[in-house]
């Protein structure tokens, strides 16, 4: 919910054109002086307001939204209606203009300028795998957004970081360009202003980096206010719960009786893989991994959720992410329950359990060695730039080990060092794209989304089979990526080529057409904020059979590694 990443990315992209482009016009043709430095803030806040305006419009034209008459959508959704009026009614707002998006990914989300102009956009999948409860307390989720008006002050939110940006650029390009560096040589006043001016680049660099974080926690608390606001609006907070258990976990419930019964039988393989039951007692699963309605176990969505609590990546993506984790948001949400009167329906209770009996008390020793793989041909940069670094002071007198080192013992260790950051990509690229497709039994969504052994370098080779429902990100022209269905529950789908202009043709010809088609998905499940198999292959039902070749495209770059290494090589080697 709340999910504008394509619209977002589109408009950041623009956005950040036209600031490099006014910010390099600032730096060459502006007085280097206060004066010059409020015409730099200026220009930006301007361009705040140039995105603030242009955002609903790009949005609107990127994706593909069927906007309903309100008076059609009263009549086809009653229930939502009642929500949007009473809203209406108690705030004094404009009522919303409504669209849907026809795409079976369940999202929603509402932009626009002010509450009074806000525009509310729900999928067919929220009408499709929510019930009405939870369809209501979607939109009201999102009505909290707009009574807050979020809009506004998330872009004020946004801004500060960014003038702080500009202020830092302008004082370090003014001293990198401007005449005052070259006249402090001989000028006591002129290297007094440049001290100043690093001083002002470094402090506005780091309030710059803790605004941004500070914003990102201020976009994560605007999101704990509407889900307040839904569970006012509701008087009964589980409603959104469980909606976020099937939005963000992808856990579904509901449908045939057939359906039901193969969900059963799937999340019994689940359970007996995360050893929270015993297999022998096979007889007494299906009724424990989910109810005689059909709803999902608690012990499931304990399971999912206990990624969101324990993994050491989750606390990373939380710091650095516009949305709460999903199970945070349940935990909050569980905390009102008692203010209405209604049971918990998903509390965490015995989720350490479950994390305990698959990988033990602690997953710091992993998340470690996945923070040393992912970076290792960075760190040995590290190393290098650091023996230069050593080299360079010992040149100007500042330290004697410098002395030690020669050119062409430095050149030598630049070689062998990039022939080493080559074999860490080697490295890393095993590590993250793990083989064994050809051993590997197929598998579901369930079993996937209960493992919290993994991460977005930690993969799990893994095959499903199911069904197409629609894009990665729904109703967006130019999304590359899958929505995937099977027996057990919802996935996304990756589709990340490794080549921007691949992954855009491969969005315009090929995506649509396998939107509905069952298939066939060899790839790699990791989990982010959100759970995703990443696409090694993808076989549909007519035989067609699509490659995707990220894995491979990583080599690229080491082999520009090695082609350095060998340069450098025989430049030593002529040198000696």
């Amino acid at each position: 919910m709340g999910l504008k990443l394509a619209s977002t990315m589109a408009v950041l992209f623009l956005f950040g054109l036209i600031y490099a482009l006014v910010f390099t016009i600032g730096v060459w043709f502006l007085p280097s002086n206060l004066f010059g430095l409020s015409l730099m803030i200026g220009f930006t806040v301007l361009i705040i307001l140039f995105q603030y305006g242009i955002s609903p419009l790009m949005i609107r034209l990127i994706y593909r939204i069927d906007w309903i008459p309100y008076e059609d959508f009263t009549y086809q959704y009653p229930h939502l209606a009642d929500v949007i009026d009473k809203v209406v009614a108690i705030r004094g707002i404009r009522t919303p203009r409504m669209g849907i998006i026809h795409d079976l990914n369940p999202q929603a989300f509402t932009f626009g300028y002010t509450k009074n102009s806000a525009r509310i956009v729900i999928t067919d999948g929220i009408l499709h795998y929510l019930d009405e409860g939870e369809q209501s307390a979607v939109v009201a989720h999102e009505l909290g957004h707009v009574v807050h008006n979020d809009f506004i002050l998330m872009t004020v939110v946004f801004a500060i970081p960014l003038i702080l940006l500009t202020i830092a650029r302008w004082a370090y390009f003014t001293v990198r360009f401007s005449s005052l560096f070259r006249s402090s040589k001989d000028d006591d006043a002129g290297s007094y202003i440049v001290l100043v001016l690093i001083v002002v680049a470094v402090v506005s660099y780091i309030s710059y980096y803790i605004g941004y974080i500070v914003s990102l926690f201020v976009s994560r608390i605007r999101e704990y206010f509407a889900d307040q606001h839904a569970a006012e609006l509701t008087e009964n907070p589980n409603t959104l719960s469980t909606a976020l258990v099937k939005i963000a976990y992808g856990l579904i419930a509901g449908g045939t009786e057939a359906e039901i019964k193969e969900r059963q039988k799937s999340r019994v393989r689940g359970l007996r893989g995360l050893g929270i039951f015993d297999p022998k007692k096979a007889s007494h699963l299906a009724a424990q991994s989910m109810d005689n309605h059909g709803r999902v176990s608690k012990r499931v969505v304990q399971a999912a959720a206990g990624w969101d609590l324990f993994n050491p990546w989750a606390k990373y993506f939380q710091v650095f992410s516009t949305h709460p984790l999903p199970a945070k948001r349940i935990q909050r949400l569980n905390g009102q329950c008692a203010t209405y009167g209604v049971p918990v329906e998903y509390d965490f209770s015995e989720a350490r359990i479950i994390k305990e009996q698959q990988v033990g008390k602690s997953m710091v020793g992993e998340f470690i060695t996945d923070i040393f793989i992912k970076q290792l041909p960075t760190f040995i940069f590290i190393i290098l730039a650091g023996m230069t670094a050593i080299w360079i002071l010992g040149l100007v007198g500042l330290i004697s080990l410098g002395t030690l080192i020669t050119v062409n013992n430095l050149i030598l260790l630049w070689a062998i060092g990039f022939f080493i950051m080559g074999l860490g990509v080697i490295g890393r690229t095993s590590f993250m794209y793990r083989s064994g497709f050809e051993t590997i039994p197929p598998s579901n969504v369930v079993e996937l989304i209960t493992n919290i052994k993994v991460s977005p370098v930690r993969a799990v080779p893994a095959i499903i089979e199911g069904k197409i429902v629609g894009k990665g990100i729904p109703g967006y022209y130019f999304g590359e990526d899958l929505y995937f269905q099977d027996n057990t529950g919802l996935m996304y789908i990756d589709y990340r080529f490794g080549f921007g202009l691949v992954d855009f043709f491969w969005a315009l010809t090929k995506a649509n057409r396998l939107v509905g088609q069952r298939v066939r998905i060899k790839g790699w499940y990791r989990r982010g904020p959100s759970p995703y198999l990443q696409v090694d292959t993808i076989e549909t039902e007519s035989g067609k059979r699509y490659r995707n070749y990220s894995k491979h495209m990583t080599y690229i770059l080491a082999v520009i590694f090695f082609g350095i290494g060998a340069f450098l090589f025989y430049l030593w080697f002529t040198l000696i």
